[in-house]
């Protein structure tokens, strides 16, 4: 039974708008704080048919895994899908685009790959990994976009990155909360389950190190690593990485973040001098 709701009155605002022009600034100190290659990539879970036609992006030509749909939003190419546009079931029952199977839950898929000692060990794994499928309502569609190019707010920001720079993103999560990270990887499912549906569900931070499918299939790099956030906490985050930059970072690494920021018009004034300095 659904709570009662009055129809005259308003609860909430939850229709509030996108803040575009901060949202732009934020992602840009981002970038020039910790260096990022990649755009941070926003991702944003559809849920009627109508919500989707209203969505002004293109959809792909061709099916693509969930995984290289976010990693050509972390080049500029944002795109709208349904699960007809998809190709890899572990992204479409991660993300409630389709219901699992009998033999994906039993760990017989997962054991045929060859990565667990036993079906029982590949059963275990797979009940650890985070998925939408396992709730009654379905998702009709995604948006994967440029986080600064984004009009609608998103759910979850993703985040593609070095080791140094997701240390960087770890400090300026806590920096506000204190609160350490619960980190829940198994290299496995990595980009769908563990970095976009993580923390969707749980409203908090994850890292993953990525896993061997995603890297095949969306060609990251070996030393990049991924981020995922909830929205909500995107803001708060860049604010305690830059608040941060004094303490964690040496000399030589400020004059590059305070050269890239004048070099886009704005001031960063940083200490140079660190007691830890060699």
């Amino acid at each position: 039974m659904s709570p009662y709701k009055h129809p005259r009155i308003t609860y909430g605002t939850p229709a509030d708008p996108m803040p575009v022009d901060l949202i732009e600034e934020y992602v840009e100190d981002l970038a020039m704080a910790i260096g990022l290659s990649r755009q941070p990539v926003g991702v944003k879970l559809i849920l009627s048919p109508e919500e989707y036609e209203q969505a002004d992006y293109p959809e792909p030509k061709t099916q693509l895994a969930y995984c290289s749909l976010v990693e050509r939003a972390s080049r500029g190419k944002a795109m709208k899908t349904k699960q007809v546009h998809h190709k890899c079931d572990g992204g479409t029952t991660a993300l409630a685009l389709e219901s699992s199977n009998e033999r994906i839950e039993s760990g017989l898929e997962y054991f045929s790959y060859n990565l667990y000692a036993s079906p029982a060990v590949a059963r275990r794994i797979r009940q650890g990994v985070p998925g939408l499928y396992r709730y009654d309502a379905r998702t009709y569609g995604i948006i994967t976009a440029p986080l600064a190019e984004m009009e609608i707010i998103p759910d979850v920001v993703i985040i593609i990155a070095n080791p140094y720079q997701v240390m960087r993103l770890t400090q300026g999560n806590v920096y506000h909360s204190g609160e350490r990270l619960n980190i829940s990887t198994a290299a496995m499912q990595a980009i769908c389950a563990e970095i976009t549906i993580q923390p969707y569900l749980t409203g908090k931070m994850s890292l993953s190190p990525l896993c061997p499918s995603t890297r095949m299939l969306a060609g990251w790099k070996d030393d990049e690593m991924a981020v995922g956030l909830p929205f909500e906490q995107f803001i708060r985050t860049v604010e305690g990485v830059i608040a941060t930059i004094n303490s964690t970072d040496i000399k030589k690494r400020k004059e590059q973040i305070m050269e890239r920021f004048q070099d886009r018009g704005k001031i960063l004034d940083l200490s140079l001098d660190n007691d830890y300095e060699p």
